[in-house]
């Protein structure tokens, strides 16, 4: 069993120097994570916009040609799909 027991001033100074090491800490780990998060924001950012654009101008073409010629673009794709399994 350890009986040492601190003195009251060094129990306040090594409070303080643990709350600066959390401070430091938490200021390396956001200037580390604000570079990550901005790298993987920006490509999820740009994956969901490629990903809006495609599925819209699918829905825009399928129904052009569905009012001008009568045909199902949804249903030629599905086609497609089964019959190259």
């Amino acid at each position: 069993m350890n009986t040492y027991r601190p003195t009251q001033s060094s129990n306040y100074w090594m409070v303080a120097l643990k709350l600066l090491i959390l401070i430091l800490g938490l200021y390396i780990s956001a200037l580390v994570l604000g570079k990550v998060f901005t790298w993987v924001f920006a490509i999820t950012f740009f994956l969901i916009r490629l990903i809006v654009l495609l599925a819209v101008s699918f829905i825009v073409l399928h129904f052009f040609l569905k009012v001008l010629f009568k045909l199902d673009l949804f249903q030629f794709v599905m086609r497609k799909i089964r019959t190259l399994r």
